[in-house]
């Protein structure tokens, strides 16, 4: 994966550095030494995870940070995760990087993480506050399983930071309701020049006109924290 000067934060590191966009800074950590990765089935993931988020705050976000916060419930992470691995041919089985645009807690990160036909988890989010929270959630995971954050890479970052390229996923998941539409234009055109052909796109929200890179393979009503069943958009990049 190509971050340029960015760098993966955990919850051990020692050092710090910036990374500017959007004209300001957000201190980032470099990662540790990882251990060798850990993979559970998606049943295992979520029954492993969820007492962890059960004892997590609900978010950390205050002032200009305060916006409305949700998060995809287990059976829908599990979908995506069996999803991914049903729709890749055999060559390209644990390849790849999964990526959460807007991660806020970890929880679809550390899930893929654990359970994912993934090379690797990448999560990244703007805000300090929720970030700390799944570097809390990591750390708690790691108690139990030192080894299961060889697969997880956290970044405080906007995921429309020009360091971060996407030519490398496999699939990416985008929590994109409450984006406004330069936002919601900027992303799927960075996404449409950059995902591989073949990777697969999971968001709550199309565009009003879909780029021509993508077709949609489904429409989906899948649980989320927020309402039982939210429309659940799949697209894969041509």
């Amino acid at each position: 994966m190509d971050t340029g000067n960015v760098t993966p934060v955990t919850q051990i590191a020692k050092t710090r550095r910036h990374l500017r966009f959007r004209g300001g800074t957000r201190r980032i950590t470099p990662a540790s030494k990882t251990l060798a990765p850990v993979k559970l089935n998606t049943d295992a993931a979520a029954a492993v995870l969820a007492p962890i988020y059960s004892d997590l705050p609900a978010t950390k976000a205050a002032g200009q940070h305060n916006l409305t916060y949700g998060e995809v419930e287990w059976p829908t992470l599990k979908f995506m995760a069996e999803y991914v691995d049903k729709a890749t041919p055999p060559a390209l089985q644990n390849k790849g990087r999964f990526y959460d645009l807007g991660s806020g807690r970890g929880r679809a990160v550390l899930y893929m993480g654990l359970a994912g036909p993934f090379e690797q988890s990448v999560g990244i989010e703007v805000l300090p506050e929720r970030l700390s929270l799944a570097q809390q959630a990591l750390a708690k995971l790691k108690q139990s399983i030192p080894s299961a954050g060889s697969k997880i890479r956290l970044y405080e970052a906007t995921f429309l930071n020009s360091s971060f390229k996407y030519r490398d996923a496999r699939a990416v998941y985008l929590s994109n309701l409450a984006f406004d539409a330069e936002v919601q234009d900027a992303v799927f055109r960075k996404l449409a020049a950059e995902m591989p052909k073949g990777s697969l796109l999971f968001c709550h929200k199309a565009p009003a006109v879909i780029p021509g890179a993508f077709e949609v393979l489904g429409v989906e009503r899948l649980p989320t924290t927020w309402t039982p069943t939210s429309d659940f958009h799949i697209l894969r990049h041509l």
